[in-house]
């Protein structure tokens, strides 16, 4: 296929030149070591068929419990399918309760794309991987079936990053069956020997090597038609190609997401887990394959026997011996030193889970069955301290990964009509905020501030009780609730607490008006008895009218 986007020629330089660069290069090394010694189950590095067996270098298996056990961890933790992770918000929407409808609306929308769609899956067979370092996804969407998300594996994939961290190139190579080619690209898309191998009915499961390079689009025209007018040119070809292109085409955004572990300055690259764990793993690998050889010498040692002595190691046998001659005994003392090789081991093996942050999601299982007798509050402050660590991770992915999965998602749909939005939010800047479980666990760091804020403020005013008259007690309430992630619909908006409040003080005024009401209707016998008796003092002559009265009144009002 002929296109004016791009030659052939350009594209294979670009794919050859992505991944020879000195920096795939450099992180290739380490990449091998962590496939070979820890995750062998992964990765297409050096051509190897990913379904084949190849754990021929792993002694003990921690490392590679720890990659699932973190990959399950911050899956279930940042993505879970079965509660609410992530919000969309805009500045306006907070006290414009329309906009606020329309945006939970749409969030319900690609909530339940996601959840037709393979996103969860693809979500932990990246985070799997990210024990690399990165871990590469691509979004598409196909009219007939939505959403489609698709892994990319160590060794099958390069890329290359602008200043602003998003993928200006991406280059892939893997094998795909005639069939599958057929079936993704067309009968017409083959060169002409391998579509009449197909139509015979020969080779259809034949592999082939397909290279497929994703580039920011060198000729773009917003006005044209065609890939030409796409700002990101999708390029696909064989390995027996010469001229042409098999499939050509364009996003209008860009479907790669790079998820990184670490960020280094000056690559494009990333480090995971697997990279901490490297020394710590080897040292144990040596230590158990020396436990295993010093076992294995121990009750199997090397013997020395007499001269012509025919030996029978059975259990229970007997060998006659000529003891003038000599016995049958070890050829040299060996030490039984493996129970000291397996503490040392354990103590790798913690550094191992600590290096891929198991400790952190083994504590929030933990908590659930704990019975030691800590408080909630003692629970929060250990979290906290562990989160510590997956922070800037956390942060990185929701930033370069997940904000851009859910913001191609909302642009899909909205150019396919989906989602229109009425004119007067026309222009209106979208925001993501996130509610998973480690999101919240993020923002319990600076819950503490406002219990301490809350705190002072009581002990201050057992001194002085009019200081809370200082405490604006609904903007605190208010960024209080925020910042523990829950949702500000449990409280009533500042007019409606406004209007609550009245109605309360004019209650109370009425409860204290019934209560005067009362006081008097009750003084009131005491009072009629009081005139009737000034009237009988006035009637005989009495002195002292006024003073009865007054004291009749004193003691009934």
């Amino acid at each position: 296929m002929k296109t004016d986007v791009m030659k052939l020629e350009e594209a294979k330089r670009i794919h050859d030149e992505l991944f020879n660069a000195k920096d795939y290069q450099n992180c290739l090394v380490m990449w091998r070591r962590i496939q070979q010694y820890q995750i062998p189950f992964l990765g297409e590095l050096d051509g190897r068929d990913k379904m084949i067996k190849r754990d021929a270098g792993i002694i003990d298996g921690t490392a590679w419990r720890a990659a699932q056990i973190f990959a399950g961890g911050m899956t279930n933790g940042s993505v879970p399918q079965t509660v609410e992770w992530f919000d969309l918000q805009s500045r306006f929407a907070e006290d414009d309760q329309t906009l606020k409808a329309i945006l939970q609306d749409q969030r319900d929308t690609i909530n339940k794309a996601l959840n037709a769609s393979n996103f969860y899956s693809s979500i932990y067979s990246a985070n799997l991987e990210l024990s690399f370092g990165q871990s590469p996804r691509g979004s598409f969407f196909i009219p007939e079936r939505g959403m489609v998300f698709e892994n990319y594996s160590i060794g099958s994939y390069a890329y290359a990053l602008d200043p602003w961290q998003e993928v200006t190139h991406f280059a892939v190579k893997k094998e795909m069956s005639l069939s599958k080619i057929v079936s993704k690209f067309g009968l017409e898309a083959l060169p002409e020997k391998q579509q009449q191998e197909y139509k015979d009915g020969k080779n259809s499961g034949r592999l082939m090597k397909v290279y497929w390079l994703m580039t920011k689009n060198p000729a773009y025209d917003n006005k044209a038609l065609g890939p030409k007018g796409k700002r990101y040119v999708s390029l696909y070809w064989l390995d027996c190609s010469d001229k042409e292109f098999i499939h050509v085409g364009g996003f209008e955004t860009c479907p790669i997401t790079i998820m990184r572990y670490l960020a280094i300055p000056n690559s494009d690259y990333g480090i995971g887990p697997g990279w901490f764990a490297d020394s710590d793993n080897r040292v144990m690998f040596d230590l158990l394959k020396a436990a295993a050889g010093n076992m294995e010498l121990f009750y199997n040692p090397a013997l020395q026997v007499p001269t012509g002595t025919d030996t029978d190691y059975r259990p229970g046998a007997i060998t006659d011996v000529d003891m003038q001659l000599g016995k049958v005994q070890s050829l040299f003392d060996i030490a039984p030193v493996f129970d000291k090789v397996y503490e040392q081991a354990a103590i790798r093996e913690d550094k191992i889970n600590a290096a891929y942050n198991t400790n952190l999601f083994a504590m929030l299982e933990q908590q659930k069955f704990d019975n030691t007798g800590r408080t909630a509050y003692e629970w929060s402050l250990r979290q906290q301290e562990k989160m510590q660590q997956l922070t800037p991770v956390v942060t990185r992915i929701n930033t370069e990964v997940l904000s851009r999965d859910i913001k191609r998602v909302y642009g899909i749909y909205t150019q396919n009509g989906v989602f229109e939005m009425p004119p007067e939010y026309d222009g209106m800047e979208l925001e993501i905020e996130y509610v998973s479980p480690l999101a919240k666990l993020q923002r319990m760091s600076g819950v503490q501030d406002y219990e301490s804020a809350l705190a002072a403020i009581g002990q201050t005013a057992q001194l002085k009780p009019g200081v809370v008259n200082m405490l604006n007690e609904s903007v605190f309430l208010r960024k209080w609730i925020d910042d523990l992630g829950v949702k500000s619909e449990i409280l009533y908006t500042d007019e409606e607490y406004a209007e609550i409040q009245q109605q309360q003080a004019k209650a109370a005024q009425q409860q204290e008006q019934m209560q005067e009401d009362m006081a008097v209707a009750q003084a009131l016998p005491n009072v009629t008895q009081a005139a009737a008796n000034l009237q009988e003092m006035a009637d005989n002559g009495s002195v002292a009218p006024l003073d009865n009265l007054l004291s009749s009144l004193r003691g009934g009002v």
